[in-house]
């Protein structure tokens, strides 16, 4: 009797072979899903696989999975593909790298619950109540990533719309909608295309209009259609381009563990100024030095500020740069951009950086006890706006609204300087701190939906790469490369800044109204949990 009970005990917390085959179909779906969405995302050449990189995901959502298994594949999914897209930080920092990873990953599963909930409600339902709820979801990843530009003190790197930097035919809605809309298109053509494939392979559904040719597949190539629709009327017309000035380009390529050893001032300051020297006898009108770029700070070291304006002066050309300035008696820094002029000197004018990287430029005050990863004394001072610099070049002046090292991962920042009336982005950076694992190019990427957005050039000045120029419609004009065609390099080159005159006498949609498409995607996100309250009501009676 003893033995009957004990092997009726086991028997009963077996687990059933629908529960193993669902864990093990949800493991491979989430694999499928984290590397499709890890090569959609730069340095990566697959823009493609964003259009399909959840579908595994979604149709095994609509076998119903436990929440607890949900929770579990949503997080190691969403933990393997931010820290794979995440790799190059944990130059920096191992723990860093894992720990915000999770936090995405722990962002994403919310999503991926909220479509475990919702799709097998409408999984069955008419047409229209497909549509409501997409949107919905689709609405929810937007206000998610919208989450990512404060929550934590901002993070809100590698967007899904960032997988189509190289694909300005998809990216031009971004100038009304923001970034926000590519990534919206992208979540909601996943939907579609999971849904007929559900009804075509799962269900074995073959009819017309639901099978491979279901509304569901028509209302995404519509969408994606009408994105074809305003790049073609987006079009400037031929012979309206302007050229603003030619920017000459440094990239010393310190290694970073040098840029701030003292033994090593002289040093790094002797090949900042041999590569000025170099790139100043090029044809161009302005020369770009990258984020911080020389070993002691230009405002707050009389000398240092005394050796750039000699320097200035001797190759007769402006220089706008990244870096530092400091205020002794309080000790603290600011990281900015500055502009020196042969004979003026130092602008007394320079841009502050609005947005300091935690744990890098400052502790956050719960968190005292961690040290900063940076090895830079003193507490960063973060700026109160969009300070533009005056360019000038011959008779004409040009407003650069300048963005330090990330900020130009922040699409309020960008659309703050292009409101204040800046023509023309600089972005000063050093990404040397990563490594040349792609870290470079993704971040340039970022640069691209930003002038997209607000319809202004943006040129890019780094440490090591990656340098280069995006027109207005996100277009990569000009990148700097070495002989090996690789971004990384110490050396440097030119590129001419063009602009298209529509544009310099106006702001666009999204400059003027800002994330409004956000507020839009939350009222999408609403009615879809009426819906699925609806829903859930009906089918419980």
């Amino acid at each position: 009797m003893i033995k009957l009970a004990e092997e009726t005990n086991e028997s009963s917390t077996e687990e059933s072979p629908s529960v193993v085959r669902s864990r093990w179909w949800g493991l491979l779906a989430g694999a499928l899903t984290a590397l499709s969405w890890v090569l959609s995302i730069p340095p990566f050449e697959f823009a493609e696989a964003a259009y399909i990189a959840f579908v595994p995901l979604i149709l095994w959502l609509y076998t119903q999975p436990s929440r607890r298994l949900t929770v579990a594949v949503a997080l190691a999914t969403g933990w393997v593909a931010w820290f794979a897209i995440l790799i190059w930080l944990r130059h920096v920092t191992w723990f860093g790298t894992v720990a915000l990873s999770g936090i995405l990953a722990a962002i994403f599963m919310l999503w991926v619950l909220l479509a475990r909930w919702l799709l097998p409600l409408v999984a069955n339902r008419s047409f229209l109540w497909r549509v409501v709820a997409f949107a919905g979801m689709a609405g929810a990843w937007v206000l998610l990533e919208w989450s990512r530009t404060w929550f934590l003190w901002g993070f809100p790197w590698a967007p899904l719309s960032l997988s189509q930097w190289e694909r300005p035919v998809v990216l031009q809605i971004a100038a009304w909608t923001g970034a926000y809309g590519v990534s919206f298109l992208l979540i909601y053509f996943n939907f579609c295309v999971a849904q007929t494939l559900r009804n075509r392979v799962v269900i074995n559904e073959r009819k017309m209009w639901s099978g491979w040719f279901s509304l569901d597949l028509y209302v995404a190539m519509a969408l994606l259609g009408l994105c074809i629709f305003v790049f073609f009327k987006s079009l400037p017309q031929r012979d309206t381009s302007v050229s603003l000035f030619t920017a000459a380009v440094v990239q010393p390529y310190i290694a970073p563990e040098l840029k701030w050893d003292e033994s090593q001032e002289l040093v790094n300051l002797n090949i900042l100024e041999r590569q000025t020297q170099f790139v100043a006898s090029l044809e161009s009108d302005v020369v770009l030095w990258p984020e911080a770029a020389t070993p002691q700070p230009v405002k707050g070291y009389p000398q240092m500020q005394a050796r750039i304006e000699a320097l200035v002066d001797d190759i007769g050309k402006p220089i706008l740069m990244g870096n530092l300035a400091v205020d002794r008696e309080a000790n603290l820094l600011y990281n900015g951009a500055f502009l020196v002029e042969p004979e003026l000197g130092l602008s007394e004018i320079f841009y502050v950086k609005r947005e300091l990287v935690p744990f890098g430029e400052f502790v956050p005050k719960p968190f005292g006890f961690i040290s900063k990863v940076v090895p830079v004394g003193g507490n960063f001072v973060p700026g109160s706006g969009p300070v533009l610099i005056d360019l000038s070049i011959g008779e004409k002046t040009v407003k650069i609204g300048s963005l330090v090292c990330y900020e130009d991962a922040f699409p309020g920042l960008a659309r703050e300087s292009a409101r204040a009336g800046a023509q023309v982005f600089f972005v000063a950076t050093n990404n040397a701190w990563y490594g040349e694992e792609g870290s470079a190019p993704q971040h340039a990427a970022h640069s691209v939906l930003r002038a997209v957005e607000n319809r202004r050039p943006v040129m890019r000045c780094g440490n090591g790469g990656w340098s280069g120029w995006i027109d207005c419609f996100g277009t990569v004009r000009d990148v700097l490369y070495d002989e090996y065609g690789s971004v990384y390099f110490r050396g440097g080159g030119s590129y001419t800044v063009l602009h298209f005159e529509e544009w310099m006498r106006q702001q666009s949609f999204y400059t003027r109204h800002g994330d409004w498409y956000v507020a839009l995607c939350s009222g999408f996100l609403l009615i879809a949990l009426g819906v699925g309250r609806v829903l859930q009501r009906k089918a419980s009676t």
